[in-house]
């Protein structure tokens, strides 16, 4: 399954592995850790992990790079967690050499560049990467480990969203036995803020619901500012408004700093993924998110309608 890939791993002598917009746990683990263990299995290549991170783990599994369009222009890009070069939040992946992508979220087909390898069974860019690494013998050690530990425990909300129980467990146990360290990892992910408190109570208290069954909330950016949150932050909250009886959707609409909208949508049974990628977005069918032009309220009251549609379909089936 990824003997293509190791192919074209094996050609440069220079790789940069790129995340998507707003990387997460899972985008952020699977840069870490196929970073790492590439290092690892050849030790004179340069590789090279770009792109925002996700701050909180720096000091347990590392920062970051900081990469010139130079290197990037002479480098095969990985991108993983994106289903295509646009959802790459590191722009410059379209001036590298050649093409690469690991993904388990719905192909639409876009992705022509190079090869690829595409699971949208998995439950996380992480599981893939692991069955990679198990599947080509390539080294794990603890930053490896630890950072695909992380994409499964995020990208599953801690093992509540799982396809494969058998497969995840043996995965993380297997994960474990190398290294993995799931009481800080979850310690890490626990902690939190006042202004992260707070805000919870502003959206118990300012939630909007539908007669057909859709939750949702909008959030401008004077509130998000009260809060000290970013818009890609505050999305990533969407799941304190969930799974409330008779409510099957929820969604948040945040404006960011210029004034356009990160969206996010969350379902236990309607399919949202179709929405999202209508409009631009894309993700998982049941999990989903998108970036409109602007934090208009008519715009946004469009998609509340595409989303409640959604629900009466399924009701329908």
């Amino acid at each position: 399954m990824f003997e293509k890939l190791l192919d074209n791993i094996e050609k440069f002598d220079s790789i940069v592995i790129f995340g998507h917009i707003n990387p997460d746990g899972d985008c952020y683990g699977s840069q870490i850790a196929l970073r790492k263990s590439l290092s690892l299995a050849y030790p004179n290549k340069h590789v090279y992990a770009v792109g925002s991170g996700y701050r909180r783990f720096d000091k347990m599994l590392g920062e970051m790079d900081v990469v010139d369009d130079h290197i990037i222009e002479q480098s095969l890009a990985i991108l993983v967690d994106a289903n295509d070069l646009p959802r790459s939040e590191d722009k410059r992946i379209e001036i590298a050499k050649a093409w690469i992508k690991i993904d388990h979220h719905v192909d639409i087909g876009s992705f022509t560049q190079g090869d690829f390898v595409v699971d949208e069974d998995a439950n996380s860019c992480c599981e893939i990467i692991t069955d990679m690494i198990r599947e080509l013998n390539l080294p794990i050690d603890y930053t490896v480990s630890n950072g695909l530990y992380l994409g499964i425990l995020t990208d599953t909300g801690r093992f509540q969203y799982i396809k494969d129980f058998p497969k995840a467990f043996q995965q993380v146990g297997w994960l474990c036995e190398n290294g993995a360290d799931p009481k800080e990892l979850n310690r890490i992910l626990n902690i939190t803020s006042e202004s992260s408190l707070a805000f919870k109570g502003y959206v118990y208290s300012n939630y909007k619901k539908t007669e057909t069954g859709t939750i949702y909330l909008f959030i401008n950016k004077e509130t998000l500012n009260r809060y000290n949150l970013t818009a890609s932050k505050a999305g990533s909250m969407v799941n304190l408004i969930s799974n409330l009886s008779g409510y099957p959707i929820w969604a948040f609409f945040c404006e960011n700093d210029d004034g356009s909208c990160h969206a996010e949508f969350r379902s236990n049974g309607p399919a949202v993924q179709p929405i999202a990628a209508s409009h631009g977005g894309g993700g998982h069918v049941l999990a989903a998110g998108v970036t409109l032009e602007k934090y208009d309220e008519k715009d946004m009251l469009q998609i509340i309608d595409e989303l409640d549609e959604a629900i009466k379909s399924y009701k329908a089936e």
